[in-house]
């Protein structure tokens, strides 16, 4: 009797505790892996509408897969209103092995007006990153630099026009972010329904929520810098 009691009151201590401070306990902490691979395993498209406070600034398709025993595949598309005139296209893939660790990625960027088209792969292996910058069928840049943060900035100020420090993430930051999952709950559909949130965070400021459901689709992504992205169950 008295185990049992001791346990009984331990467990409502707990269910309490996780009511009144969901966020101060680590009982609903789960792998990053789990859910990555929850996502692999189903295989499901997240289309995405990505939105600032005030409009719709485009999509974003993401489709992981199981490619072969020992390789996984994130492929994605979209499009993005960068000013109200322009708007860039991408495509690209990311390669990864059966622990998920990325071998190599490759993407393409276009933009109409003016016509520039950007293409950039990575290879985790050789730690270099390739990019090449064409005006209509002009080429304008072309090189390849280790993949780390000084060399990734200078290039964008160089060859690119543009300013690291202007971007949402300045590669400066993008250097060994810590990632947690956990379960949580999220009004879908007028129900309340179970997900995982995945949390990026830097130097304990959070970058990115992704919300996952139990068959590995993503319905939300709240960023620190202004942007959602949002599938059409959360709509």
């Amino acid at each position: 009797m008295i185990g049992v009691t001791g346990f009984w009151l331990v467990m409502m201590g707990l269910l309490v505790r996780l009511e009144i401070h969901p966020e101060a306990t680590d009982i609903l902490d789960v792998p990053v892996s789990f859910v990555l691979r929850t996502m692999f395993k189903h295989g499901q498209v997240s289309m995405l509408t990505v939105r600032d406070d005030t409009r719709d600034l485009g999509s974003i398709s993401i489709r992981p897969s199981i490619t072969g025993s020992d390789s996984r595949m994130m492929d994605f598309s979209g499009r993005l209103s960068v000013t109200p005139a322009q708007r860039v296209n991408f495509m690209g893939t990311v390669d990864l092995d059966e622990t998920l660790r990325m071998r190599d990625f490759h993407m393409d960027l276009s933009t109409l007006d003016p016509p520039y088209r950007v293409r950039v792969s990575g290879d985790a292996a050789l730690k270099s990153l390739s990019y090449e910058v064409r005006l209509e069928n002009l080429p304008v840049a072309k090189q390849t630099l280790p993949m780390n943060a000084a060399s990734i900035g200078t290039a964008l100020a160089q060859n690119l026009g543009m300013d690291p420090r202007a971007l949402p993430i300045a590669p400066s930051s993008i250097a060994a972010p810590a990632i947690t999952a956990r379960e949580t709950e999220l009004m879908l559909g007028g129900m309340q329904q179970e997900v995982y949130q995945v949390t990026v965070t830097e130097n304990t400021a959070a970058v990115i929520d992704f919300y996952v459901t139990e068959l590995g689709q993503i319905i939300l992504a709240k960023t620190g810098f202004g942007y959602t992205l949002s599938s059409e169950e959360w709509q």
